[in-house]
């Protein structure tokens, strides 16, 4: 595989890995920024799956990327990674900012 690939390969997978960190943290600090009053003990379901997400895919796909084998391996679980945290985001993501009045 040429350098110059391995290198792009890498720069993909270690954007995916922070891409899922920033996923991971956003989901604990959204849940930890609810009022104590409006919590019901299921939101810390939320944290449970994106920490099983964490584990299971971006921490995977960092070590592949740090390592630097099975570079295609580590490029296809970083596109999951950011297909899963692009389709849970892109609903509530505030799309009125960028319409025009």
């Amino acid at each position: 595989m040429p350098s110059d690939l391995k290198r792009l390969l890498r720069v993909a997978i270690f954007a995916a890995a922070a891409i899922g960190t920033v996923f991971w943290l956003g989901t604990a600090a959204r849940v930890m920024a609810m009022p104590v009053g409006h919590r019901d003990g299921l939101e810390t379901v939320g944290v449970l799956l994106a920490t099983a997400y964490f584990l299971g895919l971006v921490v995977p796909v960092l070590v592949l990327g740090i390592l630097g084998r099975c570079l295609i391996v580590g490029t296809l679980l970083a596109a999951v990674v950011i297909g899963l945290a692009v389709d849970t985001i892109w609903p509530w993501f505030p799309w009125t900012l960028f319409q025009q009045s």
